[in-house]
């Protein structure tokens, strides 16, 4: 066989799968990519941070951000899982953190309404021993992050 500079063989009724021809969605691609970009605009971590847990480069993740290119459904996948992993770990700290919260406020609360009695001490030892087993459960280290 002989190939010639510029020419290149057809194939015909070759099809490149697609996920919008797959689903039927060739006219509706537009508003799946602008759900997406919606996704990447309410990041809760930076670009960086994306681009190195779903193995692609920033400027990658910059341009799926602003339109200019568009992501393959694999790279969708992996923004979806790296986004929901990172949204259930600041719920789980934030829930420790509500709970740790709840408790600070009762204690200032009783403090500030009781006068001092054995009665009153007890019930801030109570919600004092309540807070430490809170905070050595759920609450991080002092500087750590979730990043």
């Amino acid at each position: 066989m002989r190939f010639e500079l510029g020419r290149s063989e057809h194939v015909p009724n070759t099809r490149v799968p697609t996920w919008h021809s797959a689903t039927g969605l060739q006219n509706e691609n537009r508003r799946v990519y602008a759900l997406f970009q919606a996704v990447l605009h309410n990041l809760p971590m930076s670009y960086t941070v994306l681009a190195d847990r779903i193995g692609v480069s920033q400027p990658a993740v910059s341009r799926w951000a602003a339109g200019d290119a568009r992501p393959s459904l694999e790279e969708m996948e992996a923004v979806f899982e790296a986004v929901r992993t990172e949204i259930d770990e600041v719920e789980r700290h934030l829930e420790a953190f509500g709970s740790v919260l709840v408790l600070v406020k009762q204690a200032l609360e009783l403090y500030r309404s009781a006068p001092a009695s054995a009665d009153s001490e007890s019930q801030i030892r109570r919600i004092a021993r309540r807070l430490s087993e809170r905070l050595a459960t759920g609450a991080p280290e002092e500087g750590d992050s979730l990043r």
